[in-house]
């Protein structure tokens, strides 16, 4: 047995052990079929190219058995909701953010913005937010948004007689598609706020 197949081998262990039990040695035959194939008409790279397709599958279906084992429609719903509440939570300091800026520098209208200003009249509170809030603002979407693609869209990569075949499913959920669309709008917002600030023209 070859390195690589060993490596896989250890790799299976992040399943679940049921999953294993059924599937495990069809995995192992399959991928030592494929890593022989990869070495004889490839060679190094052809071996570095299967690794980086099955390091990509297994991170997605370990994912998906771990947090989903054996989910009904239901229980598969119930998860999508709690990723909608989840992104939903992570859209709440950069939406209180744009919102107070756009309400006070749009409209003048201070009342959300206000209180922000005074919390930050302290240089200290000013230099810690600095640093904090891009990793919590983009963070933040750039999670929400990830999480919610995740609950709506199922992408599969499989290899048909030496060509790779990619499948991409839309599901269609409400409260999480509104939850990534937000993210967009809210992220187009942060980075069109970051260009103008940094890279306008000023003579």
């Amino acid at each position: 047995m070859s390195r690589s197949e060993r490596i896989y081998r250890a790799l299976l262990k992040a399943y679940p052990a049921e999953f294993r039990r059924e599937y495990g040695a069809q995995m192992e035959q399959a991928f030592g079929d494929l890593y022989r194939e990869a070495r004889e008409r490839g060679g190094k790279s052809g071996i570095a190219r299967l690794w980086m397709l099955t390091i990509l599958d297994v991170i997605r279906t370990v994912v998906a058995q771990r947090i989903r084992p054996r989910a009904d429609h239901e229980e598969v719903a119930v998860y999508d909701r709690r990723l909608a509440v989840v992104g939903s939570i992570l859209l709440l300091a950069p939406l209180y953010f744009v919102s107070a800026s756009l309400l006070k520098y749009g409209l003048g209208i201070g009342f959300l913005f206000d209180p922000l200003e005074t919390f930050l009249s302290t240089y200290g509170r000013r230099v810690a937010f600095n640093a904090v809030s891009p990793f919590v603002f983009l963070g933040g979407l750039c999670l929400a948004l990830a999480l919610n693609t995740y609950a709506v869209t199922r992408l599969n990569v499989r290899r048909e007689e030496g060509t790779l075949v990619g499948t991409v499913r839309l599901k269609l959920s409400l409260s999480n598609i509104a939850v990534a669309a937000v993210s967009i709008l809210l992220l187009a917002t942060l980075l069109g706020y970051v260009f103008l600030e940094n890279f306008t023209y000023r003579p």
